[in-house]
């Protein structure tokens, strides 16, 4: 597909590829239910300097993106999921090549919601420069404003996984500054 270029997608590529954020996400996701769109989002509109959600800006996000992640992404991963295991006397060789095309399928679709988040709250970024601190701690009240909407509750575990998350978005935070900002969240 042709999307448009817009910098939360870039953002998300940049951060997801770092070193162990897609497994402290994976975990995320398992154990909480958390939409790691979501997640990435709140923390890019902390690290372009957007500033802190507020519940009405929440709500938007959430209702012009919840039924598509249910109904299209997660169905696309549950897919791709079955077809890595749930088959083992089909052809191997044509459900893995199956099972990658429903791979790029789903990795559109997460394109596709970014874009819908990005859109659900338009807010310019700011021209004064804020500090890294000040950015990462913007992120990390946005994240938790999305954990209350869920009711999850975090433990010592997910609160390190968020802050190795964190810390790999503001690379200039420190890991002690970034698990402090993390704590928030239990």
């Amino acid at each position: 597909m042709d999307f448009p270029d817009h910098p939360f997608w870039d953002f998300s590529l940049r951060v997801y590829g770092r070193d162990g954020v897609g497994a402290a996400c994976l975990h995320l996701q398992e154990n909480h239910g958390i939409d790691v769109n979501v997640m990435l989002f709140c923390l890019w509109l902390g690290e372009t300097g957007r500033g802190v959600l507020d519940a009405e800006e929440l709500a938007a996000m959430k209702a012009a993106t919840e039924r598509w992640h249910q109904e299209v992404v997660k169905s696309l991963r549950g897919l791709r999921r079955i077809l890595k295991d749930g088959f083992p006397d089909v052809f191997q060789g044509l459900r893995e090549s199956l099972r990658g095309k429903v791979q790029a399928a789903e990795i559109d679709a997460e394109h596709l919601q970014q874009l819908l988040l990005a859109a659900s709250v338009e807010r310019p970024a700011p021209g004064g420069a804020l500090t890294v601190e000040d950015r990462a701690g913007d992120a990390s009240r946005n994240f938790d404003l999305y954990l209350d909407s869920l009711g999850a509750a975090f433990g010592p575990a997910d609160t390190v996984h968020f802050a190795h998350i964190l810390g790999q978005a503001f690379p200039g935070l420190t890991a002690e500054r970034a698990l402090d900002l993390a704590e928030v969240l239990m």
